[in-house]
């Protein structure tokens, strides 16, 4: 039997790639096993402690502590020496100690691992190319770090023939080949699994509810929909607004106040945490969803799984216009595009508010439009490479 090890920093329930990759491969019949930490970054993604099955694949976590919160280079240098330092020197350690056919690297910056797996066992390789290569440039961030090195990491890498990159969309795979990677493509749909019975939106005489959910944090708009959702109460229409995601205590507070100053604090919802088997329950109780990313990042242009999630939950989404989302929303005509401003997006509620009688139709139309868009139908060729894998040298030494 083929054997896929996945490895990751983020934890294996809230690696979304990465999960379903290996549970697409467990499904092929590949034995599969994920390592990864048990909790990683300042908007507090947290997993289990312990090892489990979940989904045909052994899941094994390696504890990791809280990560400092804050922007500063000491705050940086301390979660790297004293949070994360010791939980990936685990991580090196039990992959090394796993034979595989083929490694599945969750993020590029663990590619030396996959580097030494391959070293020892001639086992392939498979890189989860997250975002363009080097397009992160988050303030404080560790991963902003690494992409400043990403694409010379790449293009040492890729001029191996074990090496593949797993790209989200195509113009990140053309980035990824133009450093020398062969790659494939995988847009982020949700599995065939995620998608439920068409649910009409509520009834909507005079009111239009918006939906935001996904990870908290600056660059994904969400202080500008807040203060547009206020703009756009203020000029006469009952707009709401339901938030769901973690965040940092930071930044959630800064919401809090945003939404505080709008003078509509009764209007904006903040859910919290949401569970990620309910997501479409999320949509199901909005009119409209959002993803609504900002032009302060090359990563940012990724085309979302929230607006596949949006979709595929029988829901038009608001999208900032940045090329990615401009052609998947023009070419299926799913939802609307809006530069992120408060301005702009106000005005976009006001008239989606004027249409609200059509929202249904529009949303029956959205519904059938995505039922091809699907995370087996999107992983066909990188899931086929993973099972007609062989070993090269299961015998070679460091």
């Amino acid at each position: 039997m083929k054997k896929l090890l996945a490895i990751d920093l983020a934890p294996y329930e809230h690696s979304t790639r990465t999960r379903k990759i290996a549970q697409q491969a467990a499904e092929a019949g590949v034995d599969t096993v994920a390592i990864t930490l048990s909790r990683v970054g300042r908007s507090g993604m947290t997993g289990s402690t312990r090892d489990e099955r979940i989904d045909s694949v052994l899941s094994l976590k390696i504890k990791t502590r809280k990560p400092r919160e804050g922007t500063s280079v000491a705050t940086q240098i301390v979660n790297l020496a004293g949070t994360y330092a010791w939980p990936v020197g685990a991580l090196l350690r039990k992959t090394l100690a796993t034979p595989a056919d083929t490694v599945l690297v969750g993020h590029i910056s663990l590619g030396f691992i996959g580097l030494l797996h391959h070293r020892r066992y001639g086992s392939q390789v498979l890189l989860n190319g997250r975002e363009r290569p080097g397009g992160v440039r988050t303030t404080g961030s560790l991963a902003s770090l690494f992409s400043r090195i990403e694409p010379l990491v790449v293009r040492r890498l890729a001029a191996s023939r074990w090496i593949r990159v797993v790209a989200v969309c195509e113009s990140h795979a053309t980035d990824f080949r133009s450093l020398g990677a062969r790659t494939f493509v995988a847009r982020n749909a949700p599995p065939a699994s995620f998608r439920r019975p068409f649910a009409p939106p509520p009834s909507s005489n005079d009111h239009l509810i918006v939906g935001c959910l996904g990870t908290l944090y600056p660059g994904r708009g969400v202080e500008t929909l807040i203060e547009a959702v206020g703009m756009a109460r203020d000029s006469g229409i009952d707009v709401q607004l339901e938030m769901a995601g973690r965040a940092s205590a930071e930044f959630m507070t800064q919401l809090e106040d945003a939404a505080l100053s709008t003078g509509h604090r009764n209007a904006i919802t903040f859910h919290g945490p949401w569970p990620s088997d309910e997501v479409p329950s999320f949509y199901q109780m909005v009119h409209v969803g959002t993803a609504l990313y900002e032009n302060v990042d090359a990563a940012n242009d990724s085309l979302s799984n929230k607006i596949f999630e949006c979709v595929v939950s029988g829901r038009p989404v608001i999208a900032s216009d940045l090329s990615e989302n401009r052609r998947f929303v023009q070419e299926n005509e799913v939802g609307w595009l809006t530069d992120v401003t408060a301005g702009d997006l106000a005005d976009l509620l006001r008239a989606i508010y004027e249409m609200r009688s059509n929202l249904p139709t529009l949303s029956r139309r959205v519904f059938e439009r995505s039922a091809t868009m699907t995370w087996e139908n999107e992983c066909r060729d990188t899931i086929a490479w993973i099972v007609q894998s062989k070993i090269e040298n299961r015998d070679a030494k460091l």
